[in-house]
Parts: C-alpha cells; structure tokens; sequence
C-alpha cells in the first residue's frame, strides 16, 4: 500500500481543533476582522502548519512521515491547500534471518480546493465539497507514488449540538484509477463520523470512526479504524495537536501517532464539516507496495 495521504495523520492530529464547536447562533466572522476565520476555523490568507506521524501494522511493517502544510482561504468559504510529504518505510524480512528493507522518498503531493457554507441558525451547521488531485511526484516503484495524477472528490457536514461539543461526518471517493490507496482505507470510497468538545478554553478533545465505503478487496477486508486526539492552543494563532488511531479490521494500521503544530489548524470554539480523512491524507500514507 502506497502512503498516499500521511497528511491525514498529521491533519488527524490538526482534529481535535476542528472538533470545537462553534456556539449555536454565533454570527459569522467578517473577511474584515482581525481575526477573521474561513468556515472550518482557520484564519484566512495563507496560513502554515508541519506535520509528523508513525504507523504500525501487525505484520512488523512501520511508516513515518513528516509534511508540511500549505493553507490559502482568500474568503471564508474557499480554500486551496497542499501537503507536500517525505517518508521512511521499513519492511521486515520474509525470511528467517533475512535483512528488513528501508525506503526513504517524496510522496505524491496532494492539492485540494474545497467550498463551504455555514449557516447562522441554532446548531452551527456547515457544509463542504472538495476536489482533490494528486501530483506524481512520488517514485512509484518504490511504493511511494502512483506515477499517474489522480483525483478525488470529498464532502463532509458538521453541527454543534450545545455549546462546546461538535460532531462531523465525511466521506470521499476516488475519480481515477492513479489514485493510490490510503493507509487507513483499502476501498474506492471512504467514510468517517466524528465528535468531540472542549474541556477548557485551550484544550478540547476529539474521537472518531473511519471505515471503507462500497466494494473491497476480498482478499484483504474492510478496513476500519478508531482514533482520539488533543488539541491545545498555545499561542494563538498557533495550536498544537497530537492524536493517535487504531486499525481494527482490514490493512489499517494497528497503531499510529501524529503530531502537528503551526497556524493551519482550526482554532479553538469551531465546527469543522472537513472528515479525519482529509486531515490524515498528506501525512500517513506512505510506504512501499505491500499485502496486507
């Protein structure tokens, strides 16, 4: 499996922000504020964050990864945003006494465009659609790309039940056959429901479920993963996120780890409609061709 988004675990560990609600019937912030913020909670111009992660899998096999993020909203509900990525994979020997294998390389780099709309009405909600595409800019005969461009498309929706707790679900599916498949998904589609709430003014906490959605690889299985995740405001704008997943079926992980720091995250006190998968897509799919 080629790690084709390990910006998702960095962005897994950007969640737990996004996880913040937005209060009931808050007015929309204007494109003129100070402290203007797009609809998933970050503050608009260009803005940067960076990323790293780990991976696990029950066979021995580990992955890690670090990506820098790139994030432009020129309005509140446009924005375009890259996650170039570099990672190290390791394969143990198939054979008693034989030699793991490391690989080391760039990944396909990931640009998405996503539009959104949220709704100053009684629970917050928001909604969005992106259009992904991958650049070949991986080698693919080392597992770390498609050699082809590829496509995806996402949307997602969020709303605040009370003040304080926020809850989202997404889904996304591949346009091309270049797209390679994630860590965390084996399927053409995926989906994932999330929640999470703020515990202070500075720290909030977030879970969710990820899982393949339509037809699978019978060989290999759905997969499906669970993951939890902190975010803590340092000092704003800047945050600082860690999370972490584990794979319970299919060739999801058996663990990973993701931190990320920097000001493309979603402040605190904001609903994000934005799903996990596209948090972790630049930072935790890496790594060379393998089975499950």
């Amino acid at each position: 499996m080629i790690l084709r988004r390990f910006l998702p675990i960095l962005v897994l560990a950007a969640a737990p922000l996004a996880a913040q609600n937005a209060a009931p019937g808050r007015s929309a912030p204007t494109d003129t504020s100070a402290t203007a913020l797009d609809d998933e909670g970050v503050r608009l111009g260009l803005q940067l964050g960076l990323s790293s992660g780990a991976l696990s899998y029950r066979d021995g096999r580990t992955e890690q990864a670090v990506s820098g993020i790139l994030r432009w909203a020129p309005v509140r509900w446009f924005v375009v945003s890259t996650t170039p990525s570099a990672a190290h994979a390791t394969v143990p020997s198939l054979t008693t006494g034989g030699r793991a294998v490391s690989v080391s390389g760039l990944l396909d780099v990931p640009v998405t465009a996503t539009v959104s709309h949220s709704f100053d009405v009684q629970y917050a909600p928001v909604i969005s659609g992106g259009l992904g595409v991958s650049l070949p800019f991986g080698d693919a005969a080392m597992g770390f790309g498609s050699g082809q461009v590829g496509s995806e498309l996402e949307v997602g929706a969020g709303f605040s039940p009370t003040d304080g707790i926020w809850v989202s679900l997404g889904a996304g599916r591949s346009l091309s056959s270049a797209s390679t498949p994630s860590a965390f998904s084996t399927g053409a589609g995926w989906g994932d429901l999330s929640a999470g709430c703020s515990l202070t003014e500075k720290l909030s906490v977030n879970g969710g479920y990820t899982g393949d959605i339509g037809p699978v690889d019978a060989t290999v299985g759905r997969s499906t993963s669970v993951n939890v995740g902190f975010g803590y405001a340092v000092v704003a704008p800047a945050t600082l996120t860690v999370s972490g997943s584990h794979g319970m079926s299919g060739t999801a992980p058996q663990w990973s780890l993701a931190i990320g720091f920097g000001t493309a995250f979603p402040l605190l006190g904001h609903t994000s409609a934005s799903p996990l998968s596209k948090t972790f897509a630049s930072s935790g799919r890496a790594g060379v061709s393998r089975g499950p």
